[in-house]
């Protein structure tokens, strides 16, 4: 019998093929389940890839879905929310006030308050530290006195969004001294002790021994700087510089007794040893070169002048070093804490346009050019109420707010009153009023003036005698008088012959 006819090696051939074919078809299953294991890796990394996901010094972390929101092409930061993730404090309402207004808040660590208001052009960071802090291992101080305020601008205000305050994405880093990678779908975020002992790492590798420990100069880190300094002991003279931490590039020489970082204009206030101060800028130009003053610090941003001290005098530069005040006053500014009708931006130059002088007891104001507006004969500024705070009471007044239809200032002489117009830049109303004050009733506001126990409505005392020159934004809405006009310009059958019959000078 033939051996390939036989059943069994038919049977035998048979096996073989099944066993071929089971393998075979084994292996395009493998083939298939490793391709669709595959193709399941790169779906759930896509998928992980288009998810958002936010990160703190490395690590992701939980953030609330009303963090931010999209305005007009724009990204918004919800403070609360950002504030509660970054360690900071959140607390509704006006810093230093009590009251709950929920367009205003401030946000505060160990180190820093920052104050906001919603559609206001900056914010305000206030420096408070008590007792001793560290940031990492570093052992942190303030240069400043606690409540040393700086005015922070802002291109885009913040926005108060459905019960909220959000600030433009750009501000935030500034704001928290964090930086932030923000991508479509990875957001990081870099606290400033992260930053602060990474910077030390770098400082160290680059071969500085000793990085300052001011809170303000450290906020430097945040622009890719750093104060360092020789790391002399107490037997030789600690000097300071301004290193990049870039490139390790001098940007400023280790060779000054002292340095401040001043972050809302990111200058640098040198002291030399001499004991004189002097303004470099964040590249290290000369904007003021330490020569004659013992102190200078930032008086208006926006005008770029500075407040120096010589010789226990005080006196006004602009950014190229010029005296526009010269250093031989007793004051530059005005405390402005008795007159809460009317907020105050900046005490040391109201309304943006006039700078308040003290010399000899004697008050006086100089324009931003300066040109000496009001001469400092005048007893005070403001008028101080005697009566409680109390609704329907008269309240002390300084300044008089645009809704009345002028910007002006209170001023004091010989015990009467008069209105200094900063706009005109002159006095619009004679030292002859016995009060010049505001009452505030159901909310709203109203500025009188007293003449002879006769009591008259202010905004209406200017209108009859066209005195008024700007609208309720304060925009100028008239042309600057000159003096023969404006002391021509008073109503006396208005007043009640208030010129012609008081003894007081219209200066």
């Amino acid at each position: 019998m033939n051996l390939e006819q036989s059943d069994s090696f038919k049977d035998e051939i048979e096996k073989n093929v099944r066993h071929r074919r089971g393998v075979m078809i084994s292996i395009i299953l493998c083939g298939v389940l490793l391709v669709f294991l595959i193709g399941m890796i790169f779906f759930i990394n896509y998928q992980d890839s288009i998810t958002e996901k936010f990160f703190l010094d490395g690590k992701q972390i939980n953030a609330p879905k009303d963090l931010y929101k999209e305005l007009e092409g724009k990204t918004y930061i919800n403070l609360k929310e950002i504030s509660s993730i970054l360690g900071y404090t959140y607390t509704k309402g006006e810093y230093g006030k009590y009251n709950e207004n929920e367009d205003s808040g401030y946000m505060q660590n160990d180190f820093e308050i920052v104050a906001v208001t919603a559609e206001a052009s900056g914010y305000e960071k206030y420096l408070e530290l008590t007792g001793k802090a560290t940031i990492g291992q570093l052992d942190v101080s303030l240069k400043s006195d606690n409540g040393y305020c700086e005015t922070f601008k802002v291109e885009n205000p913040i926005k108060f969004i459905d019960g909220s305050l959000y600030a433009p994405l750009e501000n935030v880093p500034e704001m928290f001294n964090v930086a932030i990678d923000w991508q479509q779908y990875r957001k990081k975020f870099v606290s400033f002790p992260s930053i602060v002992m990474d910077a030390q790492k770098t400082i160290g590798r680059l071969g500085y021994k000793q990085v300052s420990g001011y809170y303000e100069n450290l906020r430097a880190l945040l622009y890719g700087y750093a104060i360092v300094g020789n790391g002399a002991d107490a037997r030789a003279k600690q000097e300071y510089g301004v290193i990049s931490l870039r490139d390790g590039k001098e940007i400023i020489s280790i060779k000054y007794d002292d340095i401040k970082f001043a972050q809302n204009v990111r200058e640098y206030y040198i002291t030399v040893a001499n004991g004189t101060m002097g303004i470099l800028g964040e590249d290290g130009s000369t904007i003021i070169s330490p020569s004659e003053y013992e102190d200078i610090s930032l008086l208006d941003d926006e005008n770029q002048l500075y407040l120096v001290k010589k010789d226990s005098e005080y006196g006004v530069l602009n950014r190229k070093g010029k005296a526009i005040i010269y250093a031989e006053n007793d004051e530059i500014g005005f405390d402005t804490s008795d007159y809460t009708v009317e907020p105050v931006e900046n005490e040391k130059l109201l309304f943006g346009k006039v700078i308040p002088v003290e010399k000899s007891g004697k008050y006086g104001l100089y324009n931003i050019e300066g040109d000496l507006v009001l001469p400092l004969n005048y007893d005070d500024l403001g008028y101080k109420s005697t009566a409680s705070k109390s609704s329907g009471n008269e309240e002390s007044t300084l300044l008089i707010p645009s809704s009345v239809g002028i910007n002006g200032i209170v001023v004091n002489l010989n015990d009467f009153y008069g209105i200094f117009d900063v706009n005109r830049e002159e006095l619009i109303l004679p030292c002859s009023y016995s009060k010049i004050y505001s009452i505030t009733k159901s909310g709203k506001t109203t500025y009188y003036v007293d003449f002879n126990g006769i009591q008259m409505d202010l905004k209406e005392l200017l209108r009859d005698n066209l005195l008024n020159n700007v609208d309720e934004e304060g925009n100028v809405i008239t042309e600057k008088k000159n003096n023969k006009e404006t002391e021509n310009s008073i109503n006396t059958n208005t007043v009640d012959n208030t010129i012609n019959n008081s003894t007081i000078e219209l200066n």
